[in-house]
């Protein structure tokens, strides 16, 4: 049972409506998380202004959503899979590498060009960033897009923390 009784937008102040709309929209991926975060609206709108660099990043959205399931198998976050499951499908996201990362087995089996989002994913999320995994990385997206990626893998593990903290991964 959730912690956090999901914050409807009437209880949300009048000034940060427009922004509570914008990030418990179904394409935010983390509509659940930002509704129980609005039960402090300070920390909900800064959050929803991280999510706003992670949506106007240089990534291709198949990638982002390829990290972010990454992020919801690693962490076992229900939560974070059920949302973005059917927006990383919509984006272009292969069965293949969905039902990979669901298994446990990605990227083992991937193609290389999808494999390395979901390895430099994990390493990130491990602390174990190896240099190859780096230069691969920055080969393909440049330092930009590299650190794009690594805000992308750390900022939905950190809203899956938020959602176990909040109690919103328990059955």
């Amino acid at each position: 049972m959730p912690r956090l009784e999901l914050t409807p937008e009437t209880q949300v102040p009048p000034n940060m409506r427009s922004r509570y709309a914008q990030v418990t929209a179904t394409q935010s991926g983390l509509a659940d998380t930002f509704q129980a975060l609005f039960a402090n609206p300070h920390v909900a709108n800064g959050l929803a202004g991280l999510d706003e660099l992670v949506g106007q990043s240089d990534l291709e959205p198949w990638i982002k959503y390829t990290v972010a399931l990454a992020v919801a198998h690693e962490q076992d976050s229900a939560n974070l899979w059920n949302a973005f499951e059917p927006l990383a499908r919509e984006a272009g996201v292969r069965d293949a590498v969905v039902d990979a990362i669901a298994a446990g087995t990605a990227p083992r089996g991937l193609l290389p060009k999808e494999g390395i989002w979901v390895h430099f994913a994990l390493e990130v999320l491990r602390n174990k960033v190896r240099d190859s995994t780096w230069q691969a990385v920055t080969h393909l997206v440049g330092d930009a897009g590299a650190v794009s990626l690594a805000f992308t893998a750390c900022y939905y593990e950190m809203m899956g923390r938020l959602n176990s903290s909040f109690g919103l991964d328990t059955s």
